[in-house]
């Protein structure tokens, strides 16, 4: 089963797209909360690239100063705590640097670089601890 579901046309909920992602119970419990912070955050991001291609200038200040701080102070850092425990994870588990490459579709010099950028901290960061561990969310 397609853990993913896109519906499109006049018998979505707003006439345009629906899209359901579906977790495990166990998935869910995991990640609790914070899921939904991530779909709202990530509808943000949506929402605002498709006005960026259809009407740009419909954007006032304020609905971009949303979408900026819902995409680079909401989203990204999580994403980007979400990449580096993988990567570490991938690491200790015995994957190689060629595998991690074609996993980032980017060159072996690339993915030794990143790799090493994130196993060189003695502690994971914040939002790789967030990633791993979840709980209060980290400070901002």
């Amino acid at each position: 089963m397609d853990p993913i579901t896109i519906t499109t046309g006049p018998d979505t909920r707003l006439g345009g797209l629906d899209f359901t992602i579906s977790l495990t119970p166990a998935q869910a419990q995991a990640i609790s909360t914070d899921a939904a912070a991530m779909a709202d955050w990530f509808h943000s991001a949506l929402a605002a690239m498709a006005t960026l291609r259809t009407d740009a200038a419909a954007m006032g200040p304020t609905d971009s100063s949303t979408a900026i701080n819902d995409v680079d102070r909401r989203l990204l850092p999580r994403i980007q705590g979400i990449r580096d425990a993988l990567i570490r994870t991938h690491a200790k588990n015995g994957g190689t640097v060629q595998s991690l490459a074609d996993a980032m579709d980017i060159a072996r010099s690339t993915a030794q670089h990143r790799r090493q950028a994130v196993l060189t901290r003695t502690l994971p960061s914040t939002w790789e601890r967030w990633a791993n561990e979840g709980g209060a969310h980290p400070t901002e």
